[in-house]
């Protein structure tokens, strides 16, 4: 089957051995996403990949997404967020364990400040907030700002309530201006994401719009909120919860490459590219539709990265919502990341784990290795599946899933949330087990560029 992009130009409306497991942990909250189960059976992983370290999770708080500045890593989850000093990888240390209580915990940091997503409804603003019903008077969902310039002792700044929450942020330096824009995503789906003004129903009109906050970073309490519209035509999508159906157009997370002004958003139903030349009023400039992509199975365009060089923009299907058991054929559609060409919107192939995998289990939050010469070797977290390798231009050029993909590591009672690559290893944040850092010894890896910090969802300088 070939699917193309719709091309449009419409302005946004609006600016093989086993080693011993490690930990077991209990179910989460089964209102919240993310919630499946553990892997069972021993860890399993391809010889050139050796897990280092792992810093078990301290409360049971489902962990979620990562950031990286310098020598620490900050790992996000439901209860606040970690600050690990990675200097040692093999031997990692825990600066601070900062409690800030509210799902999800999406974490992007950028000259000392700290941005954490909240997405489930809270008493108030403040870290000592409690979770309570979305019909709470006063209640708060949107994102948090932090001072970590020590990052032993974070500090609460200021709370930005946002429209329906905080499901994600993406972090845009805008240097120029001496700010930062964080770009929100959110969608009003599922118990724990009904915030303020998240309008969901069968009529489709539900929400419609991504929220920018402008941080100026020398007062970055005077933070402030704007929205931006989608593109009138992006796909209404609707998803059976709960016994009936609700319909609405959102996103679900969005990634930005400011070296090339575009942004890649994973819209539920729809991937688009946008052009953020104003990255205060990005601008719709093509979507890709994916009938595999289906929100009747619960699935969803999930994240989005771009290659180094800018060539290659990856979407990931959470096929299931992550609930579901998307891996036990890896032969079936459901699942995937799908690769596209930047400039031309061609499908070029898509990847998901070559193993079989019976817990729940689909492609999840993934980058791309910095490497020269336009190479591409991406990493992804597989929730059960654990972490996978792979070499995005052999899988290109014909090779197969298995014969493709670089190494693996599965590790047991685990379910990875987030794998990234960061200067020379691979760190996996896992719900369950917490941060896991793995070193992968194999020639794909040569000539990775080091970084000064890494948002994941945030690309700055064009790699050649």
């Amino acid at each position: 089957m070939t699917r193309s992009w719709r091309l449009t130009f419409i302005s946004v409306i609006a600016a093989g051995a086993l080693l011993a497991p490690l930990t077991t942990a209990s179910a989460h909250d089964p209102e919240h996403d993310h919630s499946g189960p553990g892997s069972s059976g021993p860890d399993a992983h391809s010889q050139n990949m050796k897990l280092l370290a792992n810093v078990q999770r301290s409360a049971s708080a489902t962990q979620s997404d990562l950031a990286f500045d310098g020598q620490l890593v900050y790992a996000g989850n439901y209860l606040g967020f970690r600050v690990i000093d990675i200097a040692d990888p093999e031997n990692p240390r825990t600066v601070t364990d900062f409690r800030c209580n509210g799902a999800q915990g999406d974490v992007s940091v950028y000259r000392g400040l700290l941005i954490q997503s909240v997405d489930s409804p809270q008493s108030h603003g403040g870290c000592d907030s409690t979770g309570v019903t979305a019909s709470t008077p006063g209640m708060f969902e949107g994102v948090r700002i932090f001072d970590v310039s020590d990052p032993a002792d974070p500090v609460h700044l200021t709370s930005v309530a946002t429209d329906c929450g905080s499901h994600t942020n993406t972090l845009v330096p805008d240097p120029a201006n001496n700010r930062a824009l964080v770009y929100i995503s959110s969608y009003p789906l599922g118990t724990a994401a009904l915030g303020p003004n998240c309008v969901r129903g069968e009529d489709g009109g539900g929400h419609g719009f991504v929220s920018i906050v402008d941080v100026p970073l020398n007062d970055p309490t005077g933070a402030s909120v704007a929205k931006s519209f989608l593109d009138p035509a992006t796909e209404t999508a609707t998803y059976p919860v709960q016994g009936t159906t609700f319909s609405f157009t959102a996103c679900h997370d969005i990634s930005v490459f400011t070296g090339m002004n575009l942004a890649a958003a994973a819209c539920m139903s729809e991937a688009q590219l946008w052009d953020i030349s104003d990255p205060a009023k990005p601008e719709f400039v093509r979507r890709y539709d994916n009938p595999i992509v289906q929100p009747s199975k619960i699935d969803l365009f999930h994240s989005a990265t771009f290659s180094w060089d800018g060539k290659v923009v990856a979407f990931g299907d959470e096929s299931g919502g992550g609930g579901a058991a998307r891996c036990a054929d890896p032969d079936d559609d459901q699942g995937r990341i799908w690769f596209l060409d930047t400039a031309t919107g061609a499908e070029l192939g898509s990847y998901k784990i070559p193993r079989a995998e019976d817990g729940t289990c689909t492609m999840h939050n993934f980058n791309f290795l910095p490497l020269t010469k336009g190479r591409k070797v991406l990493v992804s977290s597989a929730y059960t599946g654990g972490t996978t390798v792979v070499d995005v231009d052999k899988l290109l050029a014909g090779a197969g899933e298995a014969d493709a993909e670089v190494g693996f590591y599965r590790p047991s009672g685990g379910s990875t949330w987030s794998s990234y690559w960061y200067n020379g290893f691979v760190y996996g944040n896992d719900i369950l087990r917490g941060l896991d850092i793995f070193l992968l010894s194999d020639d794909a890896r040569a000539g990775a560029r080091k970084l000064p910090y890494l948002n994941p969802q945030t690309q700055v300088s064009v790699i050649r």
